[in-house]
């Protein structure tokens, strides 16, 4: 993942996803990273901007299973089962937050390989609204917390998600839903939403 001083370019477009990655890759660069747009967007903005990443989670009171394909609800988009790790399989309330190394069409069907995934404990299982939960530390992903740990928070560390009812593969958001509120997390956008398209050196 990239530094926090690491310089993020704005290129005034919104477009699809696999667009947007194919449009930095032309220049020589890539999306940035999802902890670095968590930093960056600490500032007045009224837009939203697509991260390298993507969130895989379970259908809503699931669980992940040995040997079997995540594959998207709604859009088919795939993480193949050799991807998930060992330690998210049978367990509740997991997600997966996947640093991927292409995302491509095969066969008709969208592939996502994976650079690295991270095993998010405590992902939340309430769906099509923004949710209240604390950033893991690492990710930046809003987890489960109770209310009385979510309003000691300061209101910089305050994050809410979005996330769809079945299963998702789906890339990341920042700043998304009604998109004027720069703590929103977005995993719930299909394959043809427009969101805003940034750049970073690889």
């Amino acid at each position: 993942m990239e530094q926090k001083t690491t310089k993020i370019v704005e290129l005034g477009i919104n477009v699809p996803y696999l667009q947007a990655r194919k449009m930095v890759a032309k220049r020589g660069m890539k999306l940035p990273s999802y902890p670095l747009i968590d930093a960056y967007a600490r500032r007045p903005r009224g837009y939203d901007l697509w991260a390298d990443e993507l969130l895989a989670h379970p259908p809503l009171d699931w669980v992940f299973q040995s040997g079997k394909d995540v594959k998207d609800s709604i859009t088919g988009w795939i993480l193949p089962a050799s991807y998930v790790p060992k330690e998210a399989l049978g367990r509740w309330g997991v997600g997966l937050f996947i640093v991927p190394e292409d995302v491509r069409e095969e066969g008709g069907k969208v592939i996502v390989h994976a650079q690295s995934v991270v095993v998010l404990n405590g992902m939340i299982q309430i769906s099509d609204t923004l949710v209240a939960g604390k950033p893991h530390e690492i990710t930046r992903i809003p987890l489960i917390v109770s209310l009385e740990e979510f309003e000691r928070l300061p209101e910089d560390e305050k994050r809410w998600l979005y996330r769809i009812a079945g299963e998702g593969v789906r890339p990341l958001v920042r700043g998304g839903w009604g998109r004027f509120d720069w703590r929103n997390v977005e995993a719930g956008y299909g394959s043809d939403f427009l969101s805003g398209v940034a750049a970073v050196s690889p």
